[in-house]
């Protein structure tokens, strides 16, 4: 008898757990958009990882455009534990929420645009921690006189990684021929009326538009190869004269 009451137990216990994730509304680990300077984003990966902000345990929950790789995890974790604020690949949504499940405040960046940490807005949102895995929702509807007008709406389903647990080390990826061969430009551009001889060429992946993956071609006078956002500052003038270009893997252009 005592076994098949732990039996039943277990099963409703399973149950109730599958009934929050369909009640949750997604089996994927993150689904939802962020929209930041009237731009959106789509977020379609998340990770959650406990942490102490102010001297107070939190779990973090943080949406991506891309994956965030063990490294960057890393990196962000040594920061916040200085007092820092943690740094991703853009664009990303990173929820803060007290153990009770309550949002204490959010931060978010894409493109050029970065809010640092945001409390006492609209914005409403709910965590559930059951049997290792954070489940959970945020919604922040467009505040026009915003600075920077912001709205989100998310959702995620994820596994909890506990104080000192790490995310699996990331596999570096395989360099094909063309990534050992120098890049090449030759050509004219007209910008402001003056012709710009472009010497310099790069290209790297950018944020995701449209539900698919973005390239970045940077072209410019003077060599930008050693810096890590030549497309930030290009447009800034360091490298001379610039032309940027966002493109997908098709070949479709859509910013410029």
């Amino acid at each position: 008898m005592a076994k098949r009451f732990i039996y039943l137990l277990s099963a409703i216990t399973a149950m109730d757990v599958m009934t929050l994730f369909a009640q949750e509304g997604t089996t994927k680990a993150a689904e939802g958009t962020l929209m930041l300077s009237n731009k959106t984003y789509q977020l379609a990966h998340a990770v959650a990882y406990e942490s102490t902000i102010d001297d107070e345990d939190v779990v973090m929950a943080v949406l991506s455009g891309q994956p965030v790789p063990s490294e960057t995890l890393k990196e962000a974790r040594a920061v916040e534990k200085d007092g820092g604020e943690g740094d991703f690949k853009r664009p990303y949504l990173k929820l803060i929420f007290k153990k009770t499940g309550e949002l204490k405040y959010w931060s978010a960046a894409a493109g050029g645009t970065q809010i640092g940490r945001h409390g006492g807005s609209g914005a409403t949102a709910e965590l559930k921690l059951l049997a290792g895995r954070a489940t959970g929702r945020a919604n922040q509807p467009v505040e026009a006189d915003a600075m920077f007008p912001t709205s989100f709406d998310v959702r995620f389903n994820i596994a909890l990684l506990k104080a000192g647990e790490e995310l699996p080390a990331s596999t570096p990826k395989k360099r094909g021929p063309a990534a050992n061969v120098k890049p090449t430009v030759t050509g004219i551009f007209k910008g402001n009326g003056k012709d710009a001889r472009l010497a310099y060429v790069s290209a790297r992946w950018g944020e995701p538009f449209g539900g698919k993956p973005g390239i970045v071609l940077v072209f410019t006078e003077r060599d930008h190869s050693k810096d890590p956002k030549p497309d930030f500052n290009a447009v800034f003038g360091k490298f001379g004269s610039a032309l940027i270009i966002s493109l997908h893997e098709d070949g479709d252009i859509y910013g410029c």
